[in-house]
């Protein structure tokens, strides 16, 4: 079972910086391409704007998904619309959200490096999509600002 929030070591001190990764930051996925952006989507049919507090990247290929940071799991769950979520605390206030998922490899508490595999990417009506949010304190950040160009 889950272990209580209240429970979880959440100090980061020791790790890594992960400011010092904005722009060189290794993508979540290793095959794969952003297909909706961090923003506004305006949808003209429908007349509608929605906000995309991450971006979407469609997976080609290897469906693991990888911590980007060095971390804590501080929160996995399930979300209406996300479906299963894994929440990653890091140096610095920073959280990186990975949602979309199947297959979960880690646990809340478990720390995690740079790299680790961490679950599979979930299928959707459009494919296997994962969608991914950087967080600093209460402010989402562009994940296209901070991830290494390919």
């Amino acid at each position: 079972p889950p272990r209580s929030t209240t429970e979880l070591n959440l100090d980061t001190e020791k790790f890594s910086s992960f400011s010092a990764l904005r722009g060189r930051m290794i993508w979540p996925l290793a095959k794969g391409k952003v297909i909706r952006s961090s923003g506004e989507d305006r949808n003209k049919k429908l007349n509608t704007v929605t906000i995309n507090y991450g971006v979407d990247i469609k997976s080609t290929g290897d469906m693991d998904v990888k911590a980007v940071a060095e971390g804590i799991v501080s929160a996995i769950d399930w979300i209406p619309g996300y479906g299963s979520v894994i929440i990653i605390t890091h140096k610095g206030d920073y959280r990186t959200v990975y949602s979309h998922l199947s297959e979960i490899f880690i646990s809340e508490g478990d720390k995690v490096k740079m790299g680790t595999r961490i679950a599979k990417v979930g299928e959707s009506l459009e494919g296997n999509i994962l969608h991914f949010e950087i967080w600093n304190s209460r402010k989402n950040q562009d994940p296209e600002v901070w991830l290494a160009r390919k």
